[in-house]
């Protein structure tokens, strides 16, 4: 049950002293999170004993990915790869630490 909670809080740890030595570079602290806030939504999952939707989320999260990146394509007629990866990493870090509170919340209320 510790790990639930220090998972998301060695990654936020991680994430300031990534800024702290690296503060030019092209990738921010936050772009390690998702790994911290995936494992720890899977922890919650086997606390509670329901079923992993994680699987069903990525596969979403990339249907979606491939959405965004049709539509990036159509729109500006030479895509830059960089950019959409970067754009995709950014809604997967910004998606993990939304699911990872969701399932706080289900985790103390139900």
């Amino acid at each position: 049950m510790l790990w639930i909670f220090l998972l998301p809080i060695i990654g936020l740890g991680l994430a300031f002293l990534i800024n702290l030595i690296f503060p030019r570079a092209q990738f921010r602290g936050y772009d390690i999170l998702p790994f911290f806030f995936i494992a720890a939504c899977n922890l919650i999952t086997i606390q509670r004993n329901i079923p992993s939707f994680l699987p069903y989320g990525f596969l979403i999260y990339f249907i979606l990915a491939i959405i965004i990146s049709v539509k990036s394509a159509i729109k500006n007629k030479n895509i830059s790869l960089g950019r959409t990866f970067r754009k995709l990493w950014n809604y997967l870090a910004a998606s993990t630490a939304l699911w990872y509170l969701g399932l706080l919340v289900v985790l103390f209320i139900v």
